[in-house]
């Protein structure tokens, strides 16, 4: 596996403070100007699946006890549907009961976003329901084409009873958070770990957890709320509103971070080079059960589990709240420049039975903005492949 050598303390310092300094200019309102953006994509209602991909066959990455559905498969089996509030629900298979198969693997939903974002792109995410009970583990994430060298952003994920929200990144060597003495400068959330290298601490990555009610059970009981990944020529810059909290410019054609406030959870380009260690991104959503993080023993215990993971997945019972309902997945780009794409049909995903999906709509249309451009990301889950 290809690493790339870190930063000296000196330089890397020094880049944190310039950080704090743009991010206090930026996103405090001084001195900002308002942004122009499109809207190149709209995953909502009828539409949703436009330009979603369907990974079919056994969860390879992360060794949940789940089958991932085709797309025709995950509509026919009520995996995916409109509900009749005018929002999408995607989820775990809650009906069929597996006592007895020592095989069984639980149905679900894995889908892959059949165009990339990079710098330069808004995307928003808002949820009322997320995904949640023992043994669950929902995401919504990003990865570059190859892992781990064009690196992972993870926007939301959990698992369990877990209650809140915890964002990071999975990168080659040489990518850090800033750390304790100028997190709180540029971020409301509560720092977790600060090195991003896929192989420290088990691929623990660079954590940043959201407070509040911004995962599972209080998430959803709550109303739920919107994510946002705010990606432009500065660095990786995060946010969450909880129902009752959402800017008033952020569900309209002209949203603006500026008047944001901090965001929850930053990774500024002095400390992660995003040009060097985050490549275009494709968007996953995707629950899976069990698995090498949810199903891990001292993860499964410590966060309000009992028992072992596994003998949770033949009972249906255990998976009525596994589901996302979401109001809308939404992707901007500022500028206009030349950079990800839509393929003409979507692109097709093989699972390991050989089966394959597609989803999507013509053209090729351009999400990429250089220099000083935002992009903006609102999700819902991101994927850590090992225990944290």
């Amino acid at each position: 596996m290809r690493g790339i050598s870190s930063r000296t303390r000196t330089s890397r310092r020094a880049g944190e403070l310039a950080a704090v300094l743009a991010l206090s200019l930026g996103y405090a309102g001084v001195a900002s100007a308002a942004q122009s953006f499109t809207m190149v994509q709209n995953h909502s209602g009828e539409n949703f699946l436009s330009n979603w991909t369907f990974y079919s066959g056994v969860d390879l990455n992360t060794t949940g006890n789940v089958f991932f559905e085709t797309q025709q498969e995950a509509q026919q089996e009520q995996l995916t549907f409109l509900n009749s509030d005018g929002n999408f629900v995607v989820k775990v298979d809650n009906t069929t009961d597996g006592t007895g198969n020592s095989t069984f693997g639980r149905s679900s939903v894995k889908m892959l976003s059949a165009y990339t974002i990079t710098e330069g792109n808004l995307v928003l995410f808002d949820a009322v329901h997320m995904p949640f009970g023992c043994s669950v583990w929902p995401a919504f994430w990003s990865q570059g084409q190859n892992w781990p060298d064009d690196g992972e952003i993870d926007i939301i994920e959990g698992v369990n009873q877990q209650a809140e929200n915890k964002i990071s990144l999975h990168t080659l060597d040489g990518c850090t958070h800033p750390d304790n003495s100028s997190s709180s400068s540029i971020e409301t959330g509560e720092l977790v770990s600060t090195d991003c290298f896929n192989q420290t601490n088990g691929n623990q990555g660079c954590i940043v957890q959201v407070p509040g009610n911004s995962y599972g059970e209080s998430f959803s009981s709550s109303g739920g709320g919107v994510y946002a990944l705010n990606w432009n020529s500065s660095g990786l810059y995060m946010w969450f509103f909880p129902r009752g909290s959402i800017p008033s410019d952020l569900p309209t054609s002209t949203p603006n971070p500026d008047g944001w406030g901090l965001p929850v959870a930053a990774y500024p380009k002095s400390s992660c080079n995003t040009d060097q260690f985050i490549k275009a991104q494709t968007l996953i959503l995707d629950i899976t059960i069990c698995g090498n993080f949810a199903g891990a023993a001292d993860v499964f215990t410590t966060t309000g589990c009992s028992g072992v993971c596994t003998d949770l997945v033949a009972n249906p019972q255990n998976y009525d709240d596994a589901f996302f309902e979401i109001s809308y997945i939404r992707v901007f780009s500022q500028g206009g420049a030349a950079g990800g794409t839509v393929s003409g049909g979507g692109t097709s995903t093989t699972g390991a039975d050989g089966s394959s999906s597609t989803s999507g709509s013509g053209g090729i249309y351009s999400l990429i903005s250089g220099g000083s451009l935002l992009a903006l990301a609102i999700l819902g889950l991101g994927m850590t492949f090992v225990a944290v």
